[in-house]
């Protein structure tokens, strides 16, 4: 049966409003931390009664884990449809669009790199869901990469799988933490850049040297 909907300015459709939570959520949680946050809070952003959550997501726990999903979706679908990522571009280059396709990502979304450091280092049931859902995924796809790319080299760097990890983490960790390194780096307010400066050390100095 359908909803009735009264006089006046339609209701936001589910989706909209989901969206409305799931943003403020995810704002919440990176600045203040999953234990900090509460759903009332997280409500009050979204203009949303407190119960809806619950009913939507089951909870904060819940809420949490389909904000983590959702970026894990987000930054597949980024890193599949990189520019320059075709059949025809060599592994070396594959590797490079989707390193570069991983900073835009993390540049344009700072706060998930925000709320993604506060938990990974805890041992807890979230440290394993980004583990799993996250982390080890996004490994596999630049391990993956930087190996076709060696192989079409004929010469792997040393260390490559840890080279791959040191990457995304400290590209994940320098984008959440830029208004700090702002204080000891200069230049690193102007957009432009600190893009080129992520690029430059991470991408090809330690990803692709």
């Amino acid at each position: 049966m359908a909803e009735r909907r009264g006089r006046g300015r339609p209701k936001d459709t589910d989706t909209d409003t989901s969206a409305a939570i799931s943003r403020a959520a995810l704002q919440r949680f990176a600045a203040q931390g999953f234990e900090a946050t509460s759903l009332r809070e997280i409500a009050g952003d979204a203009g949303v009664d407190v119960a809806l959550i619950s009913y939507r997501f089951g909870g904060k726990q819940g809420l949490w884990k389909d904000i983590v999903s959702q970026a894990g979706a987000d930054l597949r679908e980024a890193l599949e449809q990189a520019p320059g990522n075709s059949d025809e571009a060599s592994a070396q280059q594959r590797l490079g669009h989707s390193a570069r396709a991983f900073l835009a990502y993390l540049l344009d979304r700072p706060e998930v790199p925000r709320l993604l450091l506060r938990d990974i280092t805890i041992d807890s049931d979230r440290s394993q869901w980004l583990l799993e859902t996250l982390s080890l995924p996004l490994h596999r796809h630049f391990i993956d990469l930087a190996q076709a790319a060696a192989e079409e080299r004929g010469d792997a760097p040393a260390h490559l799988e840890f080279r791959v990890a040191n990457f995304i983490y400290s590209a994940a960790s320098t984008v959440a933490r830029r208004e700090r390194l702002g204080k000891l780096v200069g230049g690193m307010e102007d957009d432009a850049q600190f893009a080129a400066a992520l690029e430059e050390v991470l991408v090809e100095g330690e990803l692709m040297p």
